[in-house]
């Protein structure tokens, strides 16, 4: 049984009603509440993995076409693993800065793979982020121990819980 079968409503009026909860819910989060990373409880930085990803579908289920949206997510080294996700129009590194400074606190360690569009991290918040690369055509964990397997790991356990024809622009706000 259903939520508009329960309490007797069109379905399109319960969509109406969870749409607005959900609209409420979005505009009472406050900056403070959204951003991860910083310096932990002993002073020491957190690691931030960044990445973005494709949710989409193969155009016509062939080819390497894929209809989709981008997402650009973060997600904390630390046992609570707080994370970030936001829908992009594009990958540049206007777009990624913005939303590495909107929900990335400053004095934390950012690990990103090699796309250009990461370059200005360590410019970001007054030169307080530290950025470590890894270089996924050369390695996929450094000498260093960088690696963005934590965010990669994230985006295959979102992938498997948002059905293929929900991947889109429409559906992922």
């Amino acid at each position: 049984m259903d939520i508009a079968d329960m309490v007797k409503v069109h379905p399109s009026t319960v969509a109406r009603v969870l749409y607005g909860c959900y609209q409420i819910m979005q505009e009472e989060l406050s900056k403070g509440d959204m951003q991860i990373g910083g310096l932990s409880a002993d002073g020491t930085p957190i690691v931030v993995e960044i990445d973005e990803s494709k949710f989409g579908k193969r155009k016509y289920n062939r080819g390497n076409s894929v209809e989709g949206v981008w997402v650009v997510g973060g997600v904390e080294k630390t046992p609570e693993r707080k994370c970030f996700f936001v829908t992009v129009n594009d990958r540049s590194k206007e777009t990624l800065n913005r939303i590495i400074t909107t929900y990335v606190k400053p004095n934390s360690i950012v690990r990103t793979d090699g796309w250009a569009g990461y370059c200005d991290i360590p410019l970001l918040h007054d030169g307080t982020l530290t950025h470590e690369v890894v270089n996924h055509s050369v390695e996929f964990v450094t000498t260093a121990g960088v690696h963005t397997n934590t965010i990669e790991g994230t985006w295959y356990g979102i992938k498997q819980n948002v059905i293929h024809r929900h991947r889109n622009k429409k559906m992922t706000p």
